[in-house]
């Protein structure tokens, strides 16, 4: 496989496009040498609409799981059940339970606030709780979600043994003495277009500080989108100005990090075998 071929876009909401957009936004991916992308599930219509995306596109696979701001402000009776028969019913294309994690901060959607609100952030902990558990009992990797609760994330992590699964933090924002906890557990972190801004100059220290064999790249499409970009939404073919930043930020040649980050996407979402078929 040549190397243009081995872009990766850890985590997207391709459900976000009307069907006429996402053909070619999957086109264009396609066009610069995207060879897999995940689209994620935030509650289970959206996991479902991930399974069905997926199935449909070679290129694409599927998470599925619970976010937190669904799991602080929806009645969630049997949610965690019927994501579990969603992903045992849909092996081939689900790789990942997700999106999943913390967000003591706010709804972006809903403006709802979580800072002050102990019963919102008590919902979002225990179907984390609950999300966790079912990554190791379907051995799936997590992909999460943390917006100002990671001291909170690495508790939960550490006392539901989510080491026996791992994941990665996508869009990750933290410090470096988390980044060095959530490493030494055995997870990776994900980086997207915040990381092109020229001002992102702490989070490009966080980058240098992280061994190349634990980052992976993502857009987060249709969502946060890149220093400088025209259009309104965000979309998988722009992961490729992600990798090269990257590799510039790390100082290492882009086709070289980009070989790197498709090694590590494939290692921890295990598709190897994938690529054979």
């Amino acid at each position: 496989m040549h190397i243009k071929e081995k872009l990766t876009d850890l985590h997207v909401h391709l459900e976000q496009y009307t069907s006429a957009e996402s053909e070619n936004v999957l086109k264009r991916a396609n066009s610069v040498g995207v060879r897999w992308i995940v689209t994620a599930g935030m509650d289970l219509q959206s996991s479902a609409q991930a399974v069905k995306i997926a199935t449909a596109h070679k290129q694409v696979l599927a998470s599925v799981g619970i976010h937190p701001w669904v799991a602080a402000e929806t009645d969630l009776r049997d949610l965690t059940d019927k994501i579990r028969y969603l992903a045992l019913d849909n092996t081939a294309t689900v790789v990942a339970i997700s999106e999943v994690g913390l967000d003591f901060v706010d709804n972006a959607f809903t403006g709802v606030s979580y800072h002050n609100n102990e019963n919102l952030r008590e919902a979002q902990e225990r179907i984390f709780r609950q999300q966790v558990d079912l990554a190791c009992e379907l051995a799936l990797p997590l992909i999460i979600h943390c917006r100002g609760a990671y001291s909170t994330l690495i508790s939960i992590l550490q006392e539901e043994r989510a080491y026996r699964v791992c994941g990665v933090i996508h869009n990750f924002d933290g410090d470096k003495k988390t980044a060095d906890q959530l490493l030494n557990m055995g997870f990776y972190l994900s980086f997207g277009g915040a990381i092109t801004y020229p001002t992102a100059t702490t989070l490009q220290k966080i980058v240098r500080h992280v061994p190349l064999d634990r980052i992976l790249i993502e857009t987060d499409s249709p969502y946060m989108p890149l220093y400088l970009q025209l259009d309104e939404k965000n979309e998988p073919a722009n992961v490729v100005q992600i990798a090269r930043t990257l590799a510039k930020v790390i100082k290492v040649d882009s086709e070289e990090f980009i070989d790197i980050s498709y090694t590590n996407f494939k290692t921890l979402l295990k598709i190897a075998m994938r690529d054979e078929n």
